[in-house]
């Protein structure tokens, strides 16, 4: 009896999954047909709307086309109909006469954003489906290879207009103060360069033999500003990932715009983390240094390095690099005003060292090539100062000090707080009493 009762409950659950089977099988075939029939339907639309010499429709008519939209759409989402390559030649050919018709709307009316942003929507789409078509053609075994290419740089064309569009859309967004607009930028900066990096359909878009305008050179060109938006915008959207931040300006450093990705890092990490500041400083250093039009920005990247290095005096576990900044500021970049600060950076190490001749020397060196820098002659009387202290109060010593001090008098009249008082220590420490006495006003005691 329980091996009966086991057969039967054995062939329920057999009758069971046959049942469902059979539902199953009998749903995807409905679906497959549904798929099919709306293929067919918009493909009747669209042949029976567009212009046709032989039925007299001079115009599209986009009322009836409308129609074939929503079927096409349906065709290409199922699995049943968006593996043939009829199917995404036929959604290309939709869209490309929607494309066509805003297209002209907006040159009519240029100012008008909301067909602007159509425009965008439906060249998008145009794009896509062209991919899609050029994908699965090139599988077909039916279809000639030279058919295959005429095909495949008929639809180059058609896809580079809408793609180009995308690109100044993404230049004015990027520019935006807007976060959405800047999304925005991001986004179609991002689809252009998909639709030109990795497509198949514009891999080889420059041996186009339809049309001469597309030269490598030119293609090269768009990437690379589609690069440079799409950075802009990514830098300035609120909370964008570190790593993306780091990725996209990682893009454009083989490109001739390298420097502005290296100033744009450095700029991202200045409050951030001065490490990480301090690669990229370097980085642009070194790799703008063959660069003579970018001399401008290298100084400036040194400048910056070096003052970080600096970090206000707190240089501990720098020094070595810091020296090699201050050298490099100094040996290239001598001319520029901001170079004193690299005598003056260099000066301070050696006081701090004690080696206080040496620091008098370094700022009177700095004098000597900037005369109207005040700090480098403070700075080398009280180096010289220090360093008559240093070896012992020696009269010769001393008297540099005056020498140094006295000149600071010179330079800074009216600004006593700087020479007065230490020309009075000076001359009682050096027994001339009576040159003590003129500035016994200054002395604080």
């Amino acid at each position: 009896m329980k091996k009966l009762v086991l057969m039967m409950v054995g062939l329920f659950l057999l009758s069971s999954a046959y049942a469902q089977d059979k539902e199953t099988l009998k749903a995807q075939k409905e679906a497959e047909k549904e798929a099919k029939s709306a293929f067919k339907k918009a493909k009747s639309i669209y042949e029976t709307s567009i212009p046709n010499p032989e039925y007299g429709r001079k115009e599209t008519d986009f009322e009836k086309l409308a129609g074939a939209l929503p079927l096409i759409e349906a065709a290409i989402q199922s699995d049943f109909t968006n593996k043939d390559f009829e199917t995404w030649k036929v959604a290309a050919e939709i869209q490309q006469e929607f494309y066509t018709k805003i297209d002209n709307e907006v040159k009519a009316d240029p100012d008008n954003e909301q067909k602007k942003n159509q425009l965008l929507e439906t060249g998008s789409k145009l794009i896509t489906y062209s991919q899609k078509y050029d994908e699965l053609l090139a599988l077909d075994p039916k279809t000639k290879p030279e058919e295959k290419l005429q095909i495949h740089q008929k639809y180059q064309v058609i896809a580079i207009n809408p793609a180009l569009q995308l690109l100044q859309a993404a230049q004015n967004a990027s520019n935006s103060d807007n976060q959405e607009e800047l999304k925005l930028g991001a986004k179609y900066a991002d689809t252009f360069l998909n639709i030109l990096e990795k497509s198949t359909l514009m891999r080889d878009l420059e041996k186009s033999t339809i049309t001469k305008d597309f030269a490598k050179e030119k293609i090269d060109e768009w990437v690379t500003y589609a690069k440079i938006f799409r950075a802009q915008s990514y830098y300035n959207i609120e909370g964008t990932p570190e790593e993306t931040i780091i990725s996209v300006y990682q893009d454009l450093l083989p490109t001739k715009y390298k420097g502005v990705a290296y100033q744009s890092l450095s700029n991202y990490y200045r409050d951030r983390d001065k490490v990480k500041q301090n690669k990229y400083l370097k980085d642009g250093i070194e790799a703008l240094k063959d660069d003579p039009e970018q001399k401008e920005l290298r100084a400036n990247f040194a400048f910056i390095l070096m003052q970080n290095l600096f970090n206000g005096g707190q240089y501990e576990g720098n020094k070595e690099e810091l020296l090699k900044s201050i050298q490099l500021v100094k040996n290239e970049f001598a001319d520029d005003d901001n170079a004193v600060n690299a005598y003056l950076m260099e000066g301070q190490i050696a006081f701090d060292e004690k080696r206080y001749n040496d620091a008098k020397d370094i700022y009177l060196a700095a004098k000597a090539k900037f005369p109207d820098e005040t700090r480098c002659q403070i700075m080398a009387a009280r180096s010289s100062w220090m360093n008559a202290q240093n070896n012992g109060s020696k009269k010769a010593d001393l008297e540099d000090a005056i020498k140094q001090f006295k000149q600071l008098e010179t330079e800074l009249p009216t600004e006593p707080e700087y020479w007065g008082e230490s020309l009075y220590i000076l001359y009682n420490n050096t027994q001339q009493t009576a040159l003590a006495a003129k500035y016994k006003k200054y002395y604080n005691k």
